[in-house]
């Protein structure tokens, strides 16, 4: 079958094209998507791709994969593509409300999950240095509380171990004053 790049519907449904690179890549609502230059504008990043083979298409404005439509009428498929494709194109205020839609729904969840993972490694690399230069610090007054970590070093757990554990964790799209 060759090499092929992927977008990805809200409900997980794959439209695969060989129209791009063709590196595997993978795109996601949101996600920035490289210059097309063989569709209507495509030079200056506003173009949609067609898919007659999964009923779908694709819409991308400003490099970035902005909405995607699916119908078993190839007919319909062509017609809503390119009018939705227009009325984006045509109505700043559509492309707005769309964007802000994404950045609400997908972007924020997604920098909130990472903020958080960010702020667990921090933490950890912390707690493993202080460990380093001092490893009795637990014996300090109130020192469990602020070193959650540093008992699992001292029991021989290696920073590589406790760091993925962070890194793989389920985190809350909800921001909160603690980070977790």
């Amino acid at each position: 079958m060759g090499m092929f790049d992927s977008f990805y519907t809200n409900e997980g449904k794959e439209i695969q094209t060989k129209k791009l690179d063709c590196v595997l890549a993978n795109y996601h609502l949101g996600d920035t998507v490289p210059n097309y230059e063989l569709n209507f504008d495509g030079a200056t990043g506003n173009y949609y791709l067609l898919e007659e083979y999964d009923n779908a298409s694709v819409i991308i404005i400003n490099n970035i994969f902005i909405d995607y439509l699916i119908d078993d009428d190839l007919h319909n498929l062509k017609a809503n593509t390119n009018a939705v494709f227009r009325s984006y194109l045509a109505n700043p205020t559509l492309l707005s409300l769309k964007l802000s839609h994404i950045i609400k729904e997908k972007l924020n969840p997604q920098r909130i999950v990472l903020s958080k993972k960010l702020n667990a490694v921090e933490r950890i690399l912390h707690e493993y240095q202080t460990y380093q230069t001092d490893p009795n610090c637990l014996e300090k007054k109130m020192a469990k509380l602020w070193y959650r970590h540093v008992e699992r070093f001292k029991q021989g757990e290696t920073l590589d171990s406790v760091l993925l554990e962070a890194i793989n964790k389920e985190y809350s799209t909800e921001s909160s004053f603690f980070g977790e």
